[in-house]
């Protein structure tokens, strides 16, 4: 058996070459490695098929409410998307199942009294999807469920059983995996070859956890087709009644959908052996060729008290829970602050704080460009001085630092830290500057730049308008383009009242200074009554300020010689809020 085909040398022929010519391929590559576990190790990333890319992205099994973990898996990989599409223009295709026939969904049915295992699965279905949409993750291109592919599932394991590679057994069907091995052309466990001579490592991946079958030839034999027990759900079949396997279920779904081979399968590392390596053998014995998959991605675990966040460890804190307290940005922030294929440690009263504060950074930089490119105007400068050339070889500097760390394995916490580095740069030049003094273009080269690739990241949700710190539900955005006019003229109405106030403050004061005894008492009065109007009128352009503007998620920041710039800020980050 040989080793990993490298997708510029691997052979098609039409029956497999998802409708386009094998003989004329061309191949589209961008410089992007991944840490393929096919490979074990990072992998130049080339599709079979130009620009074309297949993925096939295993789903929840819906029976619970999704967690913390599972937001990590599909928030890391719907990041790896945006970036194949949006920076390195791929074009992605990208398959998800739904397993909804499944044990644990049938126990938990029956615990809860259902009469229809799939009102329970649909439930949970609808909410896995509802998270997602929360956390801006994109829709996969198909979805698919078990419950609509059992004829394609039959038809699948009957093929299997016809080349030799399976075999029934008093009603159900297991993969011959000697078989598979001794036929010199397929090799089991392929990225997980030492767990596999640990037999309890496959029966984990089974429903029944820890069950051995007297039925099957080999420890290492998995199930394709489960014989009917009890009032469980079933169907016919060549071999009786009953339903599907764990792994068949993806191999049919994927192979349905996308044929053969695929780019890139994605997972959590836990499903790497034996999910995963079974799915392989499965899909490889039904073409009975080899490299079904040409990239496996798995995304690490996400780590709590030094474990594995899980259901069955009852340690989870689902999605909805985490959402009640931090935002679907600073969630996903979270996750872009460490490479998705490394496990990542989660502590519920430290983690978020990084994220929050990096968070803040951002929100506060693009609310202050807006306010400095709303005063641009073409009698500003418009060539660098030595500041000005400071930032634009840091702006230079970045976009090939991030170039360079999203190729490699599209490594976001670094890129995160290069536009962080960026942005303080951006920032001492704004302060060191006045409005006159700014080169606005440059400045507005820089917020472009890093609000790219923070779009690019499922940060923000409108490509063009730096409107960082934006959910989808908010109308900050509109704030700015509709109220902006009246703004400013509040802002300048303002001004003028503390101008005046000052003026008139300052002539009662040296009045009363000039004349401390003298004059009768309604001209003192009258001084009095104009001290105290002064200062009445400053305190209610203080609370203008302070504040009636920020109820409207306004900041307004008062300048030298009576200027101003004022900015929105997002109602979640807002404290009067």
């Amino acid at each position: 058996m040989s080793d990993w085909i490298h997708p510029t040398k691997y052979v098609l022929d039409e029956s497999t070459s998802n409708g386009f010519d094998s003989q004329k391929r061309r191949f589209y590559s961008t410089g992007l490695v991944l840490n393929n576990s096919m490979t074990s190790g990072k992998i130049d990333f080339v599709p079979i098929n130009w620009k074309r890319v297949n993925w096939y992205a295993c789903g929840p099994t819906v029976y619970d409410s999704a967690h913390l973990g599972h937001a990590r898996n599909y928030v890391s990989f719907d990041i790896i998307r945006r970036v194949l599409e949006d920076y390195f223009g791929y074009e992605v295709n990208l398959v998800m199942n739904i397993t909804d026939i499944d044990d644990k969904i049938i126990n938990r049915s029956k615990e809860q009294n259902r009469e229809n295992y799939l009102d329970l699965a649909r439930e949970f279905e609808t909410e896995f999807f509802e998270d997602m949409k929360r956390l801006n993750v994109k829709l996969p291109d198909v979805v698919t469920r078990v419950s609509e592919f059992v004829p394609e599932i039959i038809e699948f394991i009957s093929k299997i059983i016809s080349r030799k590679y399976a075999y029934e057994s008093e009603g159900s069907v297991y993969f011959d995996v000697e078989a598979f091995r001794n036929s010199n052309k397929h090799v089991y466990g392929r990225m997980e070859p030492n767990s596999v001579a640990t037999a309890s490592n496959t029966l984990e991946g089974e429903d029944e956890v820890g069950v051995h079958s007297k039925e099957k030839r080999s420890p290492l034999d998995f199930a394709l087709w489960k014989k009917v027990k009890g009032d469980e759900p079933s169907w016919e079949s060549p071999w009786g009644r009953g339903r599907p396997g764990w792994h068949i279920e993806c191999s049919v779904m994927a192979s349905h959908t996308l044929g053969f081979p695929i780019d890139i399968h994605s997972g959590g590392i836990d499903l790497r052996f034996p999910h995963h390596d079974n799915e392989l053998a499965q899909t490889e014995a039904y073409y009975d060729k080899i490299q079904w998959v040409n990239y496996f991605l798995h995304s690490g675990h996400l780590h709590i008290h030094g474990s594995k966040m899980s259901k069955s460890l009852k340690n989870f804190t689902t999605i909805r829970d985490i959402l009640k307290v931090y935002s679907p940005r600073q969630t996903r922030m979270l996750f872009l602050l460490h490479k998705w294929d490394t496990p990542m440690n989660y502590s519920p009263e430290t983690s978020f704080q990084e994220a929050i504060a990096v968070d803040k950074i951002f929100i506060n930089f693009f609310a202050n460009v807006r306010a400095r490119l709303r005063n641009f105007s073409f009698g500003s400068s418009l060539r660098n001085d030595e500041d000005a050339e400071k930032l634009r070889i840091e702006i230079e500097n970045s976009i090939k630092l991030v170039d360079e760390y999203l190729c490699d394995n599209v490594n976001t916490p670094e890129v995160i830290q290069t536009l962080k580095q960026l942005v303080s740069q951006a920032n001492t030049y704004m302060n060191s500057k006045t409005d006159n003094q700014l080169v606005h273009t440059l400045l507005n080269r820089c917020a472009k730049f890093v609000y790219r690739i923070l779009f690019i990241f499922g940060l923000c949700n409108d490509r063009d308008r730096l409107n960082y710190g934006e959910d989808s539900q908010s109308n900050n955005g509109a704030i700015e383009d509709l109220a902006g006019n009246y703004i400013e003229i509040i802002g300048g109405l303002r001004g003028h009242v503390k101008d005046e106030s000052k003026r008139l403050l300052s002539a009662a004061k040296k009045e009363r200074k000039a004349n401390p005894k003298t004059g009768d008492k309604s001209d003192k009065d009258f001084v009095d009554e104009v001290l105290d109007s002064s200062f009445s009128l400053l305190s209610i352009c203080d609370q203008v300020r302070d504040k009636q503007l920020p109820k409207l998620n306004i900041v307004l920041e008062d300048g030298p010689d009576g200027t101003f710039v004022w900015k929105s800020i997002p109602s979640c980050d807002n404290p009067q809020n």
